[in-house]
């Protein structure tokens, strides 16, 4: 019968208590019955050597997940926690021990519910006899439960458990699922990580098992409008800026007024992911034909665009990824004629002209009356 003993810890005073599972009898019997179940092998998944850990979104087992830029407060998301390539060749003697810390922004979002998945099907360690060194739950900062709600005050979920069933093999298992609701959705977005900021791994035979953490970031939107303007030729013209991401834009845009007609308007941009919605007058910036605009992010082309037209203006649409500051520029092939010199002395020549001649006939009116 195996012996399981748990030896409660606390580091720094003020950190969460961490619970290691310590498992130092394991009868030979049941290491036998292991071994001669157990002979299948596991393949190593993404490349971790080892066992690791995985935050998720649940919907679709990506390491990020999305609110926004629509109205999300009130939404609800899962993220799953799951354990992955524990098999015979890394882990002999198989997995009967598991501890996680889940933490979160509790500004940006609060935890609903919770479901356990330790000793169950599909869930990590070898039921149905399950030991807990820490109940799983909430808990807050420094540690205490959360154990009603509104969970409003939790910061981690925590779970600490131990198989007396012996060891455990598998691929993907859930060790939890946790349900959150959007409380904040701040302008322009807001970001945080999703991560397992403590954690502990043992085998059947009280050994530690290395292990890795694959952590998730949860980021929402929020769609804002830039006003902006550009002076070109004693006119100004307004430009419209709506994006999820922060806005600059150097003085005029940054308008440039090429020779072969062409012109161009530059801003930056600074959001992990994002996107921009730019309105251009058609009688300022325009293009032949209507679909010819080149939109360059650090002077390479973005994921995608999409030029859309109405009566009055251009609405050039396009996103991009990665973090950082980023310079966009917008390049159209034509912008309203500016006057050419040799037009514009004629123009003056002639108004010259109209000018005198008016003259000419007040002043012959006036001698003749």
């Amino acid at each position: 019968m195996t012996q399981i003993y748990f030896e409660l810890i606390l580091r720094n005073g003020e950190k969460m208590k961490r619970i290691y599972i310590i498992m130092l009898l394991i009868s030979i019997l049941t290491l036998t019955v292991i071994a001669s179940a157990s002979t299948f092998k596991i393949a190593s998944a993404q490349g971790y050597p080892g066992p690791y850990y995985s935050v998720e979104n649940a919907a679709d087992n990506s390491s990020i997940v999305n609110m926004g830029p629509s109205p999300s407060i009130g939404q609800n998301f899962t993220v799953a926690i799951r354990l992955y390539n524990v098999t015979t060749s890394n882990v002999p003697a198989g997995i009967a021990g598991v501890e996680v810390h889940l933490t979160w922004n509790n500004t940006l979002i609060e935890p609903l519910n919770y479901t356990n998945f330790c000793g169950l099907t599909g869930g990590v360690l070898m039921g149905p006899t399950i030991l807990y060194g820490i109940q799983p739950g909430f808990y807050d900062s420094a540690g205490n439960p959360v154990a009603t709600a509104p969970y409003t005050n939790a910061t981690h979920y925590v779970v600490a458990a131990a198989s007396s069933s012996g060891g455990w093999w598998g691929d993907g298992a859930l060790v939890a699922e946790i349900t959150f609701k959007v409380d904040l959705q701040p302008q322009p977005f807001g970001t945080c990580p999703l991560a397992i900021d403590d954690a502990d791994l043992s085998d059947a035979l009280a050994a530690e098992v290395a292990y890795s953490l694959v952590n998730a970031t949860y980021t929402i939107t929020t769609t804002s409008i830039t006003p902006e303007t550009v002076s070109f030729q004693g006119v100004t013209y307004p430009v419209s800026i709506a994006s999820d991401s922060v806005i600059t834009a150097p003085a005029n845009m940054g308008f440039q007024n090429y020779t072969n007609g062409s012109a161009s308007l530059t801003f930056n941009v600074t959001s992990p992911d994002g996107f921009a919605n730019v309105t251009i007058p058609n009688d300022f910036m325009y293009s032949n034909p209507t679909d010819n605009w080149t939109i360059l992010v650090d002077n390479a082309a973005p994921q995608s665009y999409m030029v859309t037209y109405d009566s009055s203006n251009a609405y050039v649409w396009f996103n991009w990824s990665g973090a950082g500051n980023h310079v966009i520029q917008l390049l159209s092939t034509n912008v309203v004629p500016e006057f050419a010199a040799t037009s514009l002395m004629l123009f003056l020549i002639a108004t010259t002209l109209i000018a005198i001649a008016a003259a000419t006939v007040l002043k012959r009116r006036k001698l003749y009356r």
